[in-house]
């Protein structure tokens, strides 16, 4: 399933104390933007800067536009020497996170060599727009769609698999349970409520595991409906990569979208309506 997609725009302002890597003292350096999950870079080109010759300290100010789904969690980039004879030589490395959106982040940003020790460091500039809102925490938003959906994407990691969960809990007028709808019990008594199945790994794009409600059908007597996003091993959200949580319309378009690693050490989500 295709997520939604914005725009981004990443401007390499200058650089700062760089190493030298050439005989005369200085360096000709460049910046590569690298290609990282959930950043959409047309083709398979190198997206790279212009080349400043002899200087440790070189500005470019050239800024690059792409787009980007809720699978970008950080940037990555790398500086390298030209060199017109032999391959170039890396300065150095960084990776941005991106956590805020709509608005500039203006910052520097320290550069690290192959010893894994600061060589300079990178003046970046990062607008990461979005198309919908962001919902962080005890922060509440209407939604008056009729269909809805709750998706739940996050991806392999290093260590392998991690198995997220998303469930529905349907609660009376004195909050009693009437029923509950997850992977074990995939649809609801009044066929409103469906799951897609479960997912143990995260493996495949989109969402991967949603629930979908149609809340003209649900049963009278229901007056809450709980959501819930949990990992299964116990997972902390901050240790599972690209992982989110999104309401969408029936049309697939997100109405709410929260990062889940901004949730810190927790393990399990809990909100409602």
């Amino acid at each position: 399933m295709k997520l939604d997609t914005n725009n981004i725009t990443i401007t390499i302002v200058e650089g700062r104390n760089l190493p030298a890597a050439d005989l005369n003292g200085k360096s000709d350096p460049y910046v590569i933007i690298e290609n990282v999950e959930g950043l959409h870079m047309k083709g398979s080109k190198l997206v790279k800067t212009s080349v400043k010759k002899k200087t440790l300290c070189p500005v470019w100010s050239e800024a690059f536009e792409f787009t980007y789904n809720y699978k970008l969690t950080e940037l990555s980039f790398t500086v390298m020497d030209h060199d017109f004879i032999g391959a170039d030589d890396c300065l150095g490395t960084v990776k941005m996170p991106i956590d805020t959106y709509n608005k500039v982040i203006d910052m520097w940003v320290p550069l690290t060599n192959i010893t894994g020790k600061t060589s300079g460091e990178l003046h970046l500039q990062v607008h990461a727009a979005t198309c919908f809102p962001v919902v962080l925490p005890e922060q509440s938003l209407p939604i008056m769609e009729q269909n809805i959906r709750l998706g739940v994407g996050w991806d392999v990691g290093p260590a392998g698999g991690v198995d997220l969960d998303a469930s529905v809990v349907l609660l009376n007028d004195t909050k009693k349970i009437l029923e509950s709808v997850y992977f074990g019990a995939k649809e609801s008594s009044d066929h409103a409520i469906k799951h897609s199945g479960d997912n143990t790994t995260g493996v495949g794009s989109g969402d991967d595991e949603t629930i979908t409600f149609d809340f003209a059908k649900i049963r009278p007597d229901a007056r809450y409906v709980l959501f819930l996003v949990n990992s299964f091993g116990g997972t902390s959200f901050s240790h599972i990569k690209s992982a989110y949580v999104r309401l969408a319309s029936s049309t697939n378009t997100t109405l709410a979208f929260s990062r889940l690693s901004k949730m810190g050490e927790q393990c399990g989500l809990l909100f409602g309506c």
